[in-house]
Parts: C-alpha cells; sequence; structure tokens
C-alpha cells in the first residue's frame, strides 16, 4: 500500500511544490484562554474598578451640589382695536414680546441689573453679568406662544429660588416699560375722544330742543356719538386690562430639594466602569509584555 506524505502547515501547489498554510487553530483565540485570562488578571481588574470608584467618591464629596429653580413666565399681553369686527376689542390679544425676543434679550449681558446679578450669586465673578447669562436657562414651552420657561441654578435650593424670582421680576419690568408707550398713547386718546364725545351730545341736545331731530348735522353727530362709545370703550378695555394681562407665572416657582450636579449614581458607575476598563488594558498590557519576553528568550536560547 502506497503512503501518501501529509503536511500540516504546508501542501503542494500547482507545480507540486509546498507552501506555507496558517493554521486556524493556532491563530484563533479560544473561550477557555479568555477565562484563563481573566482568571490571572481578575484581582488587577477588581483592584482598578475599586480605585476608579473611589476617585468617583472623591469627586462627588469636593465638587459643591448645584441646585435648580425652574419657572414658567406668560409674556404681558395687550387688547388691541380690531377694525375688521365693528372696532371691538380682541379677546385674546397680542404678547407685548415675543418668547423668542425675550431669550435673545436676555441672552445679552447688559441685560441685567446689578440687583438680579446679587440674587443671582454673581456679583463676585470676573464677567458677572456674562457669567449669568450662562448659568440661566430659557426657553419656549412647545405648543404655547406665549409662555418662557426659565431655569436658574444655585449652590442651594433657595439662592436658585431667589436667582429665579429675580429674573422674574426683571422680565415683568422690561415689559411693562415696553407696554408703558401704548397704555400712554391710549390715554390721550382716549381723553381726546371724551371730549369729542362731549361736544357731540351737546349738538345732539342742542338739537332736540330746537326741533330740528331730522337735520343732516343731528344725523351725523348721532352716529359719531356712536362711534366715540365704542372707541371709548375699547380703549377703556385697554387700559384696564394692562393690569390682569401683565407678566406673570404660570405656577409658583418650583426649587427643587435635591440637588441637580453632581449626579452620583452617574459619577460612581463611570468611575466603576472607567476603573474596569483601565485594569484590562492593563491586565491586557502585562500578558503581551509577558509573552513578548519570553519569545525573546526562546530566540536567544536557540541561538
Amino acid at each position: 500500500m502506497t503512503q501518501h506524505p501529509t503536511h500540516s502547515v504546508e501542501e503542494l501547489n500547482a507545480n507540486g511544490q509546498p507552501h506555507l498554510v496558517q493554521g486556524l487553530v493556532d491563530d484563533e483565540i479560544s473561550l477557555l484562554d479568555v477565562l484563563i485570562f481573566l482568571k490571572n488578571s481578575y484581582k488587577l481588574i477588581v483592584l482598578f474598578g475599586f480605585v476608579g470608584l473611589a476617585l468617583s467618591g472623591i469627586f462627588i464629596v469636593f465638587i459643591p451640589n448645584v441646585y435648580e429653580a425652574s419657572a414658567q413666565i406668560q409674556m404681558a399681553q395687550i387688547s388691541l382695536n380690531n377694525n375688521n369686527n365693528n372696532n371691538n376689542m380682541n379677546p385674546l390679544g397680542i404678547n407685548i414680546e415675543e418668547p423668542a425676543l425675550l431669550i435673545s434679550r436676555l441672552g445679552s449681558p447688559t441685560s441685567f441689573s446689578a440687583s438680579v446679578i446679587e440674587a443671582c450669586g454673581k456679583q463676585n465673578d470676573a464677567n458677572s453679568s456674562a457669567a449669568l447669562t450662562k448659568s440661566i436657562k430659557l426657553s419656549t414651552v412647545k405648543g404655547l406662544n406665549n409662555i418662557v420657561e426659565v431655569r436658574t441654578y444655585g449652590p442651594t435650593s433657595e439662592k436658585a429660588y431667589a436667582c429665579a424670582n429675580a429674573i422674574f421680576e426683571l422680565i415683568k419690568f422690561s415689559q411693562a416699560q415696553i407696554l408703558a408707550p401704548y397704555l400712554e398713547e391710549a390715554q390721550k386718546h382716549l381723553a381726546a375722544d371724551q371730549l369729542r364725545l362731549a361736544k357731540a351730545q351737546n349738538l345732539v341736545t342742542g338739537a332736540d330742543k330746537s326741533g330740528a331731530a331730522m337735520s343732516a348735522a343731528y344725523l351725523s353727530n348721532r352716529d359719531e356719538i356712536k362711534y366715540l362709545l365704542d372707541e371709548i370703550t375699547a380703549l377703556q378695555n385697554m387700559v384696564s386690562s394692562s393690569q390682569s394681562r401683565a407678566t406673570r407665572l404660570v405656577s409658583p416657582i418650583y426649587a427643587s430639594d435635591n440637588p441637580v450636579a453632581p449626579k452620583k449614581r452617574i459619577a460612581l458607575l463611570v468611575g466603576l466602569l472607567g476603573g474596569l476598563f483601565l485594569g484590562l488594558l492593563i491586565a491586557l498590557g502585562r500578558q503581551m509584555w509577558a509573552k513578548l519576553k519570553s519569545q525573546n528568550n526562546e530566540a536567544g536560547g536557540v541561538l
């Protein structure tokens, strides 16, 4: 019986000459190798896991707590004459200032007064106004075009609340200043219309007494009286409703008793996972170094 030669890492090519074939078994890392590695290195990996956990604990202890306060603020509104609706009031009114414009305005450091800066605890910062713009967050409320949400932060719950209240008072004051010229103009028109109404009523009264009730002047003054009454009512409603439609809180300012930062659970988890990963890398590096050293020793022995 003829025996054929076998090759564990070589086989014949097309010309009958042997060539090298990589052994898959030698190149692959088996699950057993991984388990052996973990068994030999678990102490180092666990040690670094505890180190990472300890460092994250130290971070939590020494980093000061940050508390948050939030408030939803409704924009001041004004009722205007609706000329397409017989000069009646528009019951919905319009915003004195759009939320997007308010957010943009408060993004400027010049928007804050010294009292607001002090209430928010930024008076000792190098650039206190700029620091305040970065420490508060303003955003619109989805689906509502007249509400702004304000979030402020402080070292205590009381400080965060005081800052949110100061921001609200600032918004209320500034929007009252924007509204003031409109109210002043409405009051001037109201006084002028009341004077015109008194004159027209006097003319109509005189016409009634003289028997000229059906004259053109009488009818004209009667129509003017009706127009002036509607106009005066609209202006009076505008002035009187300015108080009820002033800037206001949708709900009381909320300040949590629990700090929002640092997030202790997340910090501890990150520290633990980071330590375990670092320990794994060091264990892999030690094994690779030992393997290279062993190969160098074997190569030196052969030579």
